[in-house]
């Protein structure tokens, strides 16, 4: 099957991406494959760890181009590349690098959020590696003013402890925080809604404040959420026992919550309600998660991920979607 690296759909490609992949992540620019592979990528990670600014904890490296090739480079990168991880904190680690390609396509394509773009991108020796485009870089050099939730909200490990990106804020404290710092609030708030939406439903329990971010460009001074990036269904490789998301969504719950233990529709359209979201809106966010389950289901068996994941991922979203539309 001749699937893109990128959106997965089958076209005619080059070196694995069809046109308006290269064009979208790679500016036009036809790349050729790696020339080096996940051995060679540690002895880079090694030389530029102590000048490259990308944060995280997951293995990765900037890239940019130098004429067709992509390049490691502690400068100027307009690309994160990350391969599979080495580390054996969590489980099926050979599917995180598809888990995340097929999470943020969902993101994009399926809910149509802003979202970073991204593909998966082989080594020289064929093992596939996840690379995703920068959006922090403008093209004319300059930087967007980013800032994550955790800074704009002022929290940090020594004030309020090493799992202040959990426990120190509440996803309302977000939803305030951006009616204070953005003049379109409305927009971005249903934005926002439909983020967690998509987060819950997929199992993503790492959504945490330094995962979402405020920025604004050299062009437009004005905040806005930044693209979606970082996400994928993190129940299949850490089997979290704290709850089905990174934060609380408030402090108050609704009774179903405490009842049954664990968010469902009373919860989130509770939530949607301190946010000012209409109903009518609310109801049409609901209604995408579940109109759009036979496209999900389509996109993952495409994916790269192994069967099992695939059944997991497929599983686990039907679950939380029940989970979502009950009401007492």
């Amino acid at each position: 099957m001749n699937r893109c690296y990128g959106c997965l759909k089958d076209k005619r490609l080059k070196n694995g991406y069809c046109t308006k992949c290269i064009k979208e992540l790679f500016d036009s620019i036809e790349p050729e494959p790696l020339d080096f592979d996940k051995s060679e990528f540690y002895v880079q990670r090694r030389k530029l760890a102590e000048r490259m600014s990308i944060s995280g904890v997951q293995d990765k490296i900037s890239l940019k181009f130098e004429k067709n090739k992509l390049v490691a480079t502690a400068t100027e990168g307009k690309y994160i590349l990350k391969p599979v991880p080495n580390s054996h904190q969590v489980e099926f680690e050979e599917d995180v690098v598809f888990n995340e390609h097929v999470s943020m396509l969902i993101s994009k394509e399926i809910f149509k959020i802003d979202t970073a773009s991204c593909a998966v991108i082989p080594f020289k020796d064929g093992e596939l590696a996840y690379i995703t485009k920068r959006f922090d870089n403008e093209e004319d050099g300059l930087k967007c003013d980013q800032e994550d939730f955790a800074s704009v909200l002022d929290v940090n490990s020594s004030k309020d402890g090493k799992d202040y990106k959990y426990d120190a804020k509440t996803y309302l404290d977000c939803a305030n925080a951006i009616k204070l710092h953005v003049p379109a609030s409305v927009v971005v708030l249903e934005d926002f809604f439909k983020r967690l939406i998509l987060n819950y439903l997929i199992c993503n329990g790492d959504a945490h404040l330094k995962n979402f971010s405020l920025y604004s460009s050299s062009r437009n001074k004005d905040y806005t959420l930044s693209p979606n990036y970082d996400i994928l269904n993190t129940r299949y490789h850490i089997n979290e026992i704290y709850g089905d998301m990174a934060l609380d969504l408030m402090d108050d719950f609704c009774e179903t919550y405490y009842e049954v233990g664990f968010y469902t529709y009373d919860d989130f359209k509770k939530f949607a309600e301190c946010l000012g979201i209409k109903e009518k809106r609310f109801h049409k966010i609901l209604k995408l998660a579940k109109d759009s389950e036979p496209k999900i289901k389509e996109l993952i068996n495409k994916s790269f991920l192994s069967d099992k994941a695939k059944e997991f991922y497929i599983e686990k979203y039907s679950e939380r979607l029940r989970r979502l539309n009950y009401n007492k």
